[in-house]
């Protein structure tokens, strides 16, 4: 399931482009209501759900269809597409305390590419640095390799982490004058892990966030705009 990362949400022409550890709970909350608010209704079979076969995909993703950039073109050719996106450095320290970082278990997947159980955020960086995209895992494969499909960036809109209010704001407007809806603004929601997350990205070596923005100089390229993305 490398390639899939589209959520098509039933009923209201929008799909969300998935990129693992650049949206923040808030939105996910959001997703998961707009989904519920505007599902198939009684007695009408909700679409086809699938599934990572390594179970990474929470419950937040029920009743919506996760599709490849093919299968959303072909099924869903007027989708409104949207995504959420973050400084890759960030990103970076977001993957490590949630999937690398002490006391966790390194991913089967991921232990034949070098990482190793108790390894340091400079380490794991220094590990994901020397990965190109082609062989990545998509927790840390770049925004912009997940979200370009044949040479086209297929969302519309991107919902920036750093600025989210702002930019669902622009999404909510966009999706009024689009699609006839209103998504409603996004829920207040306060990740007590954030705080965590910014000290470990505080601590990269300089010369290792160099590397790291050589790494995602496409992400820094196309997704540090001023203004939300449309």
């Amino acid at each position: 399931m490398h390639d899939h990362h589209y959520l098509a949400l039933s009923g209201t022409g929008l799909a969300y482009g998935r990129c693992p550890h650049s949206a923040t709970d808030s939105i996910r909350q959001a997703l998961r209501e707009l989904s519920a608010r505007h599902g198939p209704g009684p007695g009408v079979a909700p679409p086809l759900t699938t599934r990572y076969a390594t179970g990474t995909l929470s419950n937040w993703t029920d009743g919506m269809a996760l599709l490849s950039a093919r299968q959303l073109e072909r099924r869903h050719p007027d989708a409104l597409v949207f995504a959420a996106i973050r400084d890759p450095v960030m990103r970076l320290a977001a993957c490590y305390a949630r999937d690398y970082g002490a006391g966790r278990a390194v991913p089967p997947s991921a232990r034949f590419l070098g990482f190793r159980e108790g390894m340091s955020f400079d380490a794991f960086t220094a590990c994901v640095c020397g990965i190109p995209d082609r062989k990545s895992p998509n927790a840390f494969r770049s925004q912009a390799d997940i979200l370009f499909h044949k040479g086209k960036l297929l969302p519309r809109l991107l919902i920036r982490f750093e600025h989210r209010e702002a930019d669902w704001s622009a999404l909510r407007a966009l999706a009024q004058t689009a699609r006839g809806i209103d998504i409603g603004p996004l829920p207040p929601h306060e990740d007590s892990a954030e705080q965590r997350i910014a000290r470990i990205a505080a601590t990269l070596d300089p010369s290792l966030r160099k590397k790291a923005e050589q790494r995602y100089r496409d992400d820094y390229s196309l997704f540090a705009r001023e203004k939300p993305a449309g």
